[in-house]
């Protein structure tokens, strides 16, 4: 409130002095001394009301907004851990720098058990994204991904952590299910905020059950992660975040260090903002290599009144069942054996080269089944190889291992291919071994070969894995590197897809308020540094 200002003595004349009018004077001073003290009493009531508003407990009312539009900045720095054989080994032979960024824009849909309580979990979400894009640079080789028109909209089962994402239209690359992996999971974010009213300075410890579910971990083990009320304004209500935790994805141990800014709109009564920096030290899996890795994460969300390009009517989910088998298959694609297939997704591609690609099995880190798979010397167009000459090669190959040929059989695969296949028993320094080989080829003489090698007490496990590869295997068009025949699925949806996009959020309300510190070279040492 703006002070009253005091009005100026009425002189009787330019020549009049303060001192030649004693009364003038006594007015004056009675009058100025008059103005000092209300002044004074005013600035005490006015700091009286700040303070006891700044007393005032403010409560932390979550409302669940079923849509909401969300955007999330992502920027990584650190260090790829190799293994020195990613074949063989899991030992770190070689750290190689990564710099990457992703930027992810999407509606998203809270789905829910009929007759679901409002106060509980979130198990499933509906998502369309409008932008989904990463740029790496892995030891100063850039790779760029983008998510594909036909594959943006998504159903997230959230029942078991890490959530599963399966498009409902068609199926994934490895490289996008990657994308989609992000630090910190929009759909739990509000289980970050207290449960009881708070004033500036309260400080409160967050439970590892709801750090698991917003870090998107398999396990949480240990640690603690305390968040302080910060600032309190008739808008929002802003917290700090530090800590650390020690836990596990797909039974791969991972440590933790946590410093996050996060706000509360007090009218939207839910989280809107989240800034983390998130060191995180991961060990090499059987499946993926190892990293040391400062991550920034910027989260911005906000109320939609309708979907944009979402469906009008919400995915119906089957909560009686986990996610449906046949829409999580993923696409494997050789470039060097120009083959693809569609597996499950405990099957990896872990290299392809020149010589060779090798898939591998992995389920909870542990290794079920590999798989090698070469191009062979193409045949005259119409020529085959027999069944009889191919069971004579397995013989051959595996030699002395050798103890028995368990079937032999032949036929066409769902594309048309023509499939040669040996199951064979055996030992490899007194390890019993399964091995299923198979020939692939078609009519104009195109050839490839794949070994499956598995533990005999892994053949349960691997339950027939072959019969999917037979069926789904497909050889692409050279120096094209898509596969000859394409997803009719994919196609419907990207015709589909044709409504207008609507302004992008502003991307200056996803930046911090300082300029940003290179988190590689100097990681954040408090919350105050993410300013």
């Amino acid at each position: 409130m703006e002070r009253p200002r005091p009005s100026s003595p009425r002189l009787s004349s330019p020549q009049c002095s303060f001192g030649g009018d004693r009364s003038t004077r006594r007015s004056f001073l009675t009058r100025a001394s008059a103005i000092a003290t209300a002044s004074a009493l005013f600035a005490q009531v006015a700091s009286a009301d700040d303070s006891a508003q700044s007393e005032t407990p403010v409560s932390i009312k979550v409302d669940r907004h079923r849509l909401m539009r969300c955007r999330l900045e992502l920027e990584v720095k650190g260090n790829v851990k190799v293994p020195s054989d990613p074949v063989q080994s899991k030992k770190t032979k070689t750290a190689l720098p990564v710099n990457s960024t992703a930027s992810l824009d999407y509606e998203e849909r809270l789905l829910s058990p009929e007759g679901t309580v409002e106060e509980s979990e979130v198990v499933a979400a509906e998502r369309f994204y409008h932008t989904a894009s990463n740029l790496s640079v892995l030891n100063k080789t850039s790779v760029e991904h983008q998510l594909r028109e036909s594959m943006r909209h998504v159903i997230v089962r959230r029942e078991m952590l890490p959530e599963v994402v399966y498009s409902p239209e068609g199926y994934f690359r490895h490289d996008e299910l990657s994308l989609l992996k992000i630090p910190v999971s929009s759909v739990a974010i509000d289980r970050l905020l207290p449960a009881q009213a708070v004033i500036k300075g309260d400080r409160y410890e967050l439970d590892l059950e709801s750090l698991r579910s917003v870090l998107n971990l398999s396990t949480l083990e240990s640690g603690k992660v305390e968040a302080v009320v910060s600032a309190i304004d008739d808008g929002n209500v802003r917290f700090q975040i530090e800590g650390d935790v020690e836990g596990s994805v797909d039974g791969v141990s991972t440590r933790m260090r946590l410093l996050g800014k996060m706000t509360y709109d007090r009218s939207v009564k839910a989280c809107t903002w989240l800034a983390m920096a998130l060191h995180e030290t991961r060990e090499i899996s059987r499946a993926e290599p190892g990293f040391d890795i400062l991550a920034k994460v910027r989260l911005l969300r906000q109320p939609l009144e309708q979907p944009v390009r979402l469906p009008a009517e919400a995915h119906v989910v089957d909560f009686e069942n986990p996610p449906p088998e046949n829409r999580l298959f993923v696409e494997l694609k050789s470039d060097h054996c120009q083959a693809a297939v569609m597996m499950d997704r405990r099957w990896r591609m872990i290299s392809d080269d020149p010589g060779q690609c090798v898939m591998r099995m992995v389920e909870h880190d542990n290794s079920i089944a590999q798989c090698n798979l070469r191009k062979l010397t193409d045949l005259p167009a119409g020529k085959h190889l027999t069944l009889e000459a191919f069971e004579a090669d397995v013989k051959r190959t595996l030699g002395n291992q050798l103890v028995q040929l368990v079937e032999a059989d032949q036929g066409l695969s769902a594309l048309g291919l023509r499939i040669l296949r040996v199951v064979a028993d055996g030992e490899t320094q007194g390890v019993p071994v399964r091995w299923i080989m198979m020939h692939f080829s078609d009519d104009t003489g195109k050839r490839v070969h794949s070994t499956f090698t598995m533990a005999g007490q892994k053949v349960e496990d691997f339950a027939g894995c072959d019969a999917q590869f037979g069926d789904s295997l497909q050889f692409l068009s050279s120096g094209k590197g898509e596969s000859e025949s394409a997803d009719p699925t994919a196609q419907a949806s990207a015709e589909k897809q044709t409504s207008p996009i609507v302004a992008e959020p502003n991307d200056a309300s996803l930046e911090l308020s300082a300029p940003e510190a290179e988190i590689a070279t100097k990681p954040p040492q408090s919350a105050s540094d993410l300013k």
